[in-house]
């Protein structure tokens, strides 16, 4: 969970920034009474996201969604101070429902993103979003809250809307660093949406690898573009330049529907 999950993002110094990690892991879930035996912590809430389903790994060199129709807040937290992750909770009423995990979680690059844990500065913690009325919705931890902002509620109460993307890429090439990847999205449904998409590339010199997961809000009714700078890390063999064949193949995965672009290398000479 873009290079941008993704992807699959207080009271103390929270900036108001808001919608909104494979094989698939455990996933837990419980409503407790709130707690109050932790000690406190300063938190800032980077960002709190909601989105559907997760991008995980899917194979050793893919990613794809996993959980497509789960709700999920995704909370970016900084911490000073010793706090667990479970004491992060989401509080509606007088009802505190726990923070859940995955096994693993996908990185957009690798050391960027990662669970919060006791004795670390920052991290992702993530929820699966209550299904009953979302009222009075907030994030807590020992000593401090943040309110759910009143859009996300409005998606969860709402119906979720359907959200298309095609590439737009070049059928053929001449260079030998990768073109400019572009990704439209379109919201078709009669409110907001967060798109969640698994970039994989077949080619030119690796055989599958991930690019990136991709994150991006989407008006209701609108269209947002999503760029993606990629390196290929080298070429394909000369003898293979303008055979016709596809020399590299870019595939998106999404919640709902896929999308596959594959380009044609020349040789530049």
């Amino acid at each position: 969970m873009g290079g941008t999950l993704a992807a699959l993002t207080g009271c103390l110094g929270n900036r108001r920034q808001s919608d909104g990690p494979p094989p698939t892991g455990t996933r837990t879930r419980t409503a407790t009474p709130t707690r109050t035996d932790e000690p406190t912590a300063d938190v800032t809430v980077e960002s709190l996201h909601l989105q559907y389903g997760v991008v995980t790994p899917s194979s050793p060199d893919s990613i794809g969604i996993s959980h497509a129709d789960t709700p999920y807040l995704v909370a970016s937290v900084r911490v000073d101070g010793p706090l667990s992750w479970e004491a992060f909770g989401l509080r509606m009423a007088d009802v505190r429902y726990a923070p859940t995990r995955l096994d693993r979680l996908y990185r957009t690059t690798w050391g960027e993103d990662h669970w919060y844990e006791r004795g670390r500065s920052d991290g992702l913690v993530l929820f699966e979003a209550p299904s009953t009325a979302t009222d009075d919705l907030q994030l807590i931890w020992p000593g401090g809250e943040r309110p759910v902002d009143d859009g996300i509620v409005a998606r969860l109460d709402g119906e979720t809307p359907r959200l298309s993307a095609s590439f737009d890429v070049p059928e053929t090439h001449d260079g030998r660093t990768a073109p400019d990847i572009t990704i439209d999205v379109t919201n078709e449904g009669s409110t907001a949406g967060r798109f969640l998409g698994a970039l994989n590339r077949v080619g030119p010199v690796v055989a599958y690898t991930p690019v990136t997961r991709l994150s991006r809000l989407v008006p209701a009714g609108e269209s947002e573009t999503i760029s993606v700078a990629d390196s290929w890390g080298g070429s394909p063999a000369e003898e293979r330049l303008g055979d016709g064949e596809p020399d590299v193949t870019y595939r998106l995965d999404y919640p709902g529907g896929e999308d596959a672009a594959a380009i044609r290398l020349r040789d530049p000479s």
